[in-house]
């Protein structure tokens, strides 16, 4: 279980030379596992919980804006149909196994809002047996509440499931990391298409370097996620007016000349084709539309913060509700525009389709290179923070651990962008990232915790459920990475 992750993706790169990419890409992925296995080893006797929390704090908030640029092309990839089930599919699983980590950290199976009194054992355990505490005594929980996410697995599974877990979340970081070059040079290129995507994103590598060195705190990084959040606001405000338009526009030209619709001229062609259903492209859709509900993470952190941790649910609810709208609006709305010549990229579509000199478009993709900017930073900071732990009490100064600081964010911007160079697609890294590590951490991982922690008091139906989700969730990783790196070698 501990080695999960990496060896899915050594086997899937190096099992088939014939069918593979290059040696030279192969090489990349190899050096990619070997970095994430040896600063995970190397964690071994530290403290998890301190370089674990850190990592789940950050990762999820990285990635939603991102993410959704692509779900469109979920749809182009699967169909209607099929683009459109695995969206709220996924939403459904990921929505319930939320439920389950709530449940985790409140140390009972039961949902949590039936725990209305913070502390339900005291009574009991000062031999207090009147009417009043009845309530409390059958409510009392069966473990003691956890705090944390590596806590869950620490409680669940021991050390080895912390570094199992801090493998996969590790892995993941340093993946946005590539995803977030790959996104600046898509949008860099279509600014400025006489310079190729490739010196954008190494153009994009040294500029990256002042902020990662020089923001060396969560609170000056936390400045940065509200670019994040109006982008992401920006971008689904674009997509859902511009196909509103879009279709206003045609209703009113098929009213006044008579004609069909696929006579009339729209933003994304005189004809505009669309796919029903397509089960080639469903490992890639599934991989992208993980990639936008991988926020399990910071759950925990959610958790304890909430001063009624007894409406975590009703929240959860809130929250998928919205979410899920948003997703579908952006897939629904994109794939209407562009039909199967969509990007895999919204904003690249919308700027490729656009009039020369279109201000608003310029400005929306000029945000999307900001954002993707500020998110690279934030994202680094949790991972360059794992080097940091590995070598305290080595250092003999401050001015020696800021000057390591400084060259370790260096190097990984490097590694990241070899991959990113190598790998410059947009849909097949995020895809990788949702098919392994969204799996794990928000579909297998919460399931199994669920069934390690409460197996003895859950029902034979949610033993039945647990055990679908983690083996479902298990092929799906394997079967759906190995297709993904086919399809696209």
């Amino acid at each position: 279980m501990e080695s999960f992750p990496c060896v899915s993706i050594l086997f899937v790169c190096f099992g088939n030379p014939k069918n593979g990419r290059n040696f030279r890409s192969r090489a990349i992925i190899s050096v990619y596992c070997v970095f994430v296995i040896t600063l995970c080893v190397t964690q071994h006797n530290t403290d998890f919980r301190f370089c674990l929390c850190s990592t789940s704090s950050f990762h999820p908030l990285s990635k939603k804006g991102v993410g959704m640029l692509g779900l469109p092309y979920v749809l182009k990839s699967a169909g209607w149909i099929g683009g459109t089930v695995t969206t709220i599919g996924f939403c459904l699983v990921t929505w319930r196994t939320s439920y389950y980590l709530g449940r985790e950290l409140n140390g009972d199976p039961r949902p949590v809002s039936l725990f209305d009194n913070p502390t339900p054992d005291s009574k009991i355990a000062n031999g207090s047996h009147t009417d009043a505490d009845a309530k409390v005594d059958i409510l009392r929980r069966i473990r003691k509440p956890i705090t944390s996410f590596p806590g869950i697995a620490r409680e669940a599974f021991g050390d080895n499931g912390c570094i199992c877990l801090s493998a996969v979340l590790y892995f993941e970081l340093f993946s946005c990391l590539s995803i977030f070059f790959v996104s600046l040079g898509d949008h860099l290129h279509a600014l400025f298409p006489s310079v190729s995507q490739s010196k954008h994103m190494t153009i994009a590598a040294g500029v990256l370097i002042v902020p990662s060195a020089v923001l060396r705190t969560p609170k000056l990084l936390s400045y940065l996620s509200a670019v994040g959040t109006i982008a992401t606001v920006s971008v689904v405000s674009a997509v859902v007016l511009s196909a509103l338009v879009m279709f206003l526009l045609v209703v009113k030209a098929e009213h006044f000349a008579g004609v069909d619709g696929g006579d009339v001229e729209v933003v994304g062609g005189d004809e505009r084709d669309f796919t029903l259903y397509s089960s080639s492209g469903l490992p890639l859709a599934l991989g992208i539309v993980a990639y936008c509900f991988s926020g399990h993470a910071i759950v925990p952190s959610i958790y304890s913060s909430m001063a009624r941790p007894q409406d975590f649910e009703r929240m959860i609810d809130v929250t998928y509700g919205m979410v899920l709208a948003c997703c579908l609006l952006v897939g629904i709305s994109g794939y209407y525009m562009f039909g199967n010549d969509v990007e895999d990229q919204i904003t690249l579509s919308l700027e490729n389709q656009s009039e020369h000199g279109n201000t608003l478009m310029t400005m929306l993709t000029w945000l999307m290179i900001l954002t993707a900017m500020s998110k690279f930073t934030l994202t680094m900071f949790p991972l360059a923070l794992g080097f940091e732990e590995m070598l305290t009490g080595i250092l003999p100064s401050d001015l020696a651990m800021e000057l390591i600081d400084s060259l370790v964010k260096i190097v990984l911007i490097f590694l990241s962008l070899a991959v990113a160079i190598f790998f410059p697609s947009f849909s097949f890294l995020c895809s990788l990232v949702g098919l392994i590590c969204t799996m794990i951490v928000s579909v297998i991982f919460p399931a199994m915790a669920h069934l390690k922690l409460f197996g003895s008091e859950l029902s034979v139906l949610d033993k039945v459920i647990d055990w679908a989700l983690v083996a479902g969730g298990s092929v799906v990783a394997i079967v759906g990475t190995i297709a993904t790196v086919q399809a696209d070698a």
